[in-house]
């Protein structure tokens, strides 16, 4: 049984809009940056433009998409208030948008000085983020028991995420010119938690409520959706233990982790392949390409010998990351603008149906200039000369985003 959301305590529209029609532009930068500096970017993860176009995509098109759906999904699918007052959240916009130009303007000049700028700014963006976050996820109100995986999966993204940016934070710092840190551990336990700790466990738990919801599948099979992310974070947990002890075991651990991966994966799958109607329904694409990628991502990462660094993260971010939240961009900001026309407009004032506000051709053309950017992505790390043309393909492809994405809060800004 699909459980309907409670849209009865959501925060004023403009505040998770504003990270979601922020966030493809910082997608538009990042392929900017690998057209510019082509082969470099998936020559090796420690070059300066790989770092900076991987922070593009990870906190401005990432984390801002993310955030601002917390920001949203807190009260309406995991059933939660938002605690406080959200108008510290609605400042970790703007701060973590600039946090995030700064970090990649670091990268690419490597000015000690732009990585004060940036680690300061980021230090505020994302306390402003966690002061509306952790109390809203960790208040004594529980969350009914058909959201408590929801909810449960949320917060173990976001205490995730805490833990990303303390590394972050104390690498920015080294870099400005700060005390020595184990460099290598923790660029690698960073990049875990990032990538493994938050953006996955939230896809994951978001996934369980928007892919039956928008997609018209089966709901996910309890026991599935229970034990999934907590397991794939207990995996996750053992591997960063065992790269700091840098044991040669922490290869069990991320081979349960993909073996996990691959489970959730296939049964998404299924349930977006089980009927014609879902099969050709909008969105369905992004995901299937979503979760190909991931378990691309996670058999190349876990697999023993060597892989290319710059395949498992053009798999997981471009592939994995990037596409699942395509899918749900075009399908969460349509929804808040109707909602909100729904809620504003006078009872003698048509609503515009929800297809009419993004035209899903416009969805379906976005998705086949997403896919092949992934797909030269790909075969960047084969042959590098054509990263260039994969960064070209991938910022048109978020421009397309972007502008489609705008459109209808433009057209119904006096409303919103």
């Amino acid at each position: 049984m699909r459980r309907a959301l409670d849209t009865t305590r959501l925060p004023p529209p403009t505040v998770p809009l504003a990270f979601l029609l922020a966030a493809p532009w910082f997608g538009v930068a990042a392929g900017v940056v690998v057209a510019w500096h082509g082969a470099a970017v998936v020559a090796s993860r420690w070059f300066a433009p790989a770092l900076a176009a991987v922070h593009l995509v990870t906190l401005g098109f990432l984390t801002m998409t993310m955030a601002g759906s917390l920001l949203q999904m807190i009260p309406a699918v995991a059933g939660l208030p938002l605690r406080g007052t959200w108008r510290p959240a609605a400042w970790s916009c703007p701060l973590l948008g600039a946090g995030a130009a700064l970090l990649a303007a670091a990268f690419l000049s490597g000015h000690a000085l732009l990585f004060a700028l940036a680690g300061a700014t980021l230090l505020a963006a994302f306390g402003a983020l966690l002061a509306c976050l952790v109390p809203s996820l960790w208040q004594r109100t529980r969350a009914a028991a058909s959201t408590a995986h929801i909810a449960g999966g949320m917060r173990a993204a976001v205490a995730a995420l805490l833990a990303c940016v303390g590394a972050g934070l104390l690498l920015a710092g080294w870099l400005a010119g700060g005390p020595a840190v184990p460099v290598l551990p923790l660029v690698d336990t960073h990049a875990a938690l990032g990538l493994a700790g938050w953006v996955l466990p939230l896809v994951m738990a978001v996934s369980f409520q928007v892919i039956p919801m928008f997609q018209a599948t089966d709901p996910f099979p309890p026991p599935a959706a229970r034990v999934l992310a907590p397991l794939v974070l207990l995996a996750l947990a053992g591997w960063i233990a065992g790269r700091w002890l840098d044991a040669p075991w922490r290869a069990v651990p991320a081979l349960a982790g993909a073996a996990l991966v691959t489970a959730y994966a296939g049964l998404a799958a299924a349930l977006l392949l089980r009927r014609e109607r879902t099969r050709t329904a909008a969105g369905t694409r992004y995901w299937l390409l979503s979760l190909a990628s991931l378990t691309a991502a996670a058999w190349m990462f876990a697999w023993p010998g060597e892989t290319s660094d710059a395949l498992v993260g053009v798999c997981f971010l471009a592939g994995c990351a990037m596409s699942a939240v395509n899918g749900m961009l075009y399908r969460i900001v349509p929804f808040l603008v109707w909602h909100q026309l729904r809620a504003r407009l006078p009872a003698d004032v048509a609503v515009p149906k929800f297809a009419e506000l993004i035209a899903p051709d416009r969805l379906r053309t976005q998705c086949r200039w997403h896919g092949a950017a992934v797909a030269v992505l790909v075969a960047a790390c084969v042959v590098p000369p054509l990263a260039s043309v994969a960064g070209v393909l991938l910022a048109i492809a978020c421009l397309r985003l972007g502008l489609d994405l705008a459109a209808p809060v433009m057209r119904h800004r006096l409303s919103l």
